[in-house]
């Protein structure tokens, strides 16, 4: 049972800050891209914050405008998640795998494939 708690007090500060973050950004204080701010090149993470704004907006078109990927990278950090706790729950430490699996790699893959075709385009 208290793991448990230990994971909906984890859930909760995480929503709390996304909200924090939300608002924030919705005020114009985002957190840059190192990465673009180093190359000028857009990473696979590119446009996330400006994502979920329009998705908080229900704007599903302009969501993806903003990055084709962000639903898979949600997805994939939903999925993380899941199994991390699902690991504390049953051995008491958040582990995740020791080694990558076939969905690791694909998400992988995909990650550096955006990445190269939204810098082409």
């Amino acid at each position: 049972m208290k793991r448990k708690k230990r994971i909906a007090l984890c859930c909760a500060i995480i929503v709390v800050l996304c909200a924090a973050y939300v608002l924030l950004a919705k005020n114009g204080y985002g957190i840059p891209c190192p990465i673009k701010a180093l190359t000028g090149l857009e990473c696979a993470g590119c446009g996330n914050t400006r994502a979920a704004l329009a998705l908080l907006r229900l704007d599903v078109m302009r969501m993806l405008e903003y990055n084709l990927l962000f639903p898979l990278e949600i997805a994939y950090i939903i999925g993380v998640g899941s199994v991390c706790a699902k690991n504390y729950l049953k051995t008491g430490t958040f582990s995740y795998r020791s080694k990558p699996s076939l969905v690791d790699i694909i998400f992988l893959i995909l990650l550096v494939a955006w990445t190269v075709v939204r810098n082409l385009i």
